[in-house]
């Protein structure tokens, strides 16, 4: 496994706690204290073990990688955390280590450890997100009707409001974490079913038992165990790199506003942030640059969730077992790109000077749209165009190639088009959300 250090880049400590080893042998020694607890109700097993069981489930009683070891001897973590929870149940009673694990199966484990350990990490990013919309949503507002060149193919297109551009990245964000949170709390589902998921161990008592699990555990229940459905895990994975994807968008235009040549954005600064180790001059935009790193990445782990869906029988041989470490990377991911545009967002810096001066600086682009336009109401597109063309021709300033127009295409509210108009629509749209 990668170290912090290879991985500082890729994940968000917060993020990257819930799957690691404490985590992840809490969550999985959670799930059998609570099944001791649940067939012990059921009357499956003398209730004074469940209490022994229970007690054994500290996972500050247990060696990890010992345990990650013998987990490649049996293709699954499970076979040796119930095998070191047994013996430490039998230390306290030999009688109530039989008891352990009763009517499970490996599957069950690690699936309900994966869903409690999302449940963990997403509330905070899911908030995280409402953050940076709302750190957006406000910079939008400010600059309404702020114009600045619009640019298309890379090249200077007509005029729009600056805030369009910035309502625009809030909008695309807020509809990916909406479609994530729902995504999301589709998999917070118990999985229980047993050796094949008819839980037959558990004869008349499998209701009872399920139901007193899932209560424990604060989870769903599902109508049937899950092992072979995969679609609410491929389904959230796919809208994790949604959100990575929105917030790519923002931080490559960010990025392409910060250059040197452009100068119309920068992101806050601080100690040490954005430095070259060799060119001291250089501030790099360093949150953009873990944001673009984490929507490169995002796709990629995705693609290996959605290809394990296609899973043999009643429970699979490769595919869910390639499910773990993938989720895990890809919420870290997440974590990474949020942490690093959530620095970015609300202390993001506008030079207004500096876009006022690309816009007189392409005065061609800025004007030739509405020159067409406005000439074309009195003699026709065609020949609306025509002049404008040679006006264009001419070189040095449109608008003066074209003086009789200076007031009409002078008109700064005008020339904006309905791009003010975009920015309260957007941001209302995020206020009825």
């Amino acid at each position: 496994m990668a170290g912090r250090l290879v991985n500082a880049l890729g994940a968000a400590p917060a993020a990257a706690e819930a799957f690691s080893d404490a985590a992840t042998l809490r969550h999985m020694l959670r799930f059998e204290a609570a099944l001791a607890r649940a067939v012990a109700q059921a009357g499956l097993i003398p209730k004074k073990f469940a209490g022994i069981v229970a007690a054994a489930c500290d996972p500050a009683l247990y060696d990890p990688e010992p345990l990650a070891e013998a987990a490649r001897r049996t293709a699954t973590l499970t076979v040796p955390v119930v095998k070191a929870l047994t013996a430490e149940v039998a230390k306290r009673d030999p009688d109530a280590a039989g008891y352990v694990h009763w009517g499970a199966t490996s599957q069950d484990v690690i699936d309900t450890a994966m869903v409690l350990q999302l449940g963990e990490a997403l509330p905070p990013l899911l908030k995280e997100i409402e953050g940076i919309v709302a750190a957006f949503a406000t910079l939008a507002k400010k600059h309404r009707a702020t114009p600045m060149l619009g640019r298309t193919l890379l090249q200077p297109a007509t005029p729009l409001a600056l805030g369009q551009k910035i309502a625009g990245w809030a909008s695309d964000l807020d509809r990916a974490r909406r479609r994530l949170a729902e995504s999301f709390a589709e998999t917070q589902v118990l999985q229980f079913g047993g050796a094949s998921g008819s839980l037959s161990a558990l004869g008349g008592k499998a209701e009872a038992v399920m139901t007193a699990l899932a209560t424990d555990l604060e989870l769903a229940l599902a109508p049937a165990p899950w092992f072979a459905q995969r679609v609410r895990l491929a389904a959230f994975a796919q809208d994790c790199t949604l959100v990575c994807g929105a917030l790519g968008k923002a931080a490559r235009d960010i990025s392409l506003m910060m250059q040197v040549e452009v100068g119309e954005a920068s992101e806050p600064s601080g100690p040490d942030r954005g430095g070259s180790s060799t060119m001291p001059h250089k501030r790099n935009p360093v949150g953009s640059t873990l944001v673009l790193a984490a929507a490169n990445r995002a796709p990629h782990l995705a693609a290996t969730i959605v290809s394990g869906m296609v899973q043999e029988h009643e429970r699979a041989l490769g595919g869910w077992q390639s499910e773990w470490p993938t989720l895990a990377a890809l919420v870290e991911t997440l974590g990474s790109s949020l942490q690093a545009m959530a620095e970015v967002a609300p202390g993001l810096v506008i030079d207004t000077d500096a876009i006022q001066a690309n816009m007189d600086a392409a005065d061609a682009a800025v004007f030739a749209e509405r020159a067409t336009f406005l000439l074309a109401g009195k003699m026709g597109k065609q020949k609306a165009a025509a002049l404008v063309e040679k006006a264009l021709a001419k070189g040095g300033s449109f608008v003066e190639a074209l003086g009789q127009l200076r007031t009409e295409l002078g008109d700064e509210q005008a020339l904006l088009g309905h791009s003010s108009e975009f920015v309260d629509r957007l941001l209302e749209e995020l206020h009825r959300k």
